[in-house]
């Protein structure tokens, strides 16, 4: 029996590690977008995307050990009391570092949403600016022959 929380634990060390993977996705999408490096965001983008597809399989595997265990609507903070005795510090353990993982990634993650947004504000003002402008004002290239 204390193989299947043994299993779980390592899991959330497993989806620990797919979170750090995805904060440091997101630090160089920031970094990406502060340097207006479309193709860089891109390419984060993408990254993303195939974290976000392994994590729904993760999402799988999860609930199956979870029932496996019988703790299926148990939360992450409640794990540790729905443990047996002995493997309380361990489970609460795994716990605090997947949730100190999953904050560092929010973290990251709103960053980057925050500076995209910005970036995309400035674009669509820049937008509206040459919109207003009128014909011939330097906006558009007079080329004569």
């Amino acid at each position: 029996m204390y193989e299947a929380y043994r299993e779980y634990f390592a899991f959330m060390e497993q989806l620990g590690k797919t979170l750090d993977q995805l904060t440091e996705l997101a630090k160089e999408k920031t970094v990406a977008v502060r340097r207006d490096d479309l193709l860089a965001v891109d390419d984060c983008m993408k990254r993303e995307q195939a974290l976000g597809l392994s994590l729904r399989a993760m999402d799988k595997k999860r609930d199956k050990l979870l029932a496996a265990i019988g703790l299926e609507n148990v939360t992450l903070s409640g794990l540790a009391q729905h443990c047996p005795e002995e493997l309380r510090p361990e489970a609460k353990a795994a716990a605090d570092r997947l949730r100190e993982r999953y904050d560092l990634y929010r973290s990251a993650s709103d960053v980057a949403r925050t500076t995209l947004e910005c970036n995309l504000h400035q674009i669509e003002r820049m937008m509206a600016d040459e919109a207003d402008a009128p014909l011939g004002s330097g906006t558009i290239a007079d080329i004569r022959a």
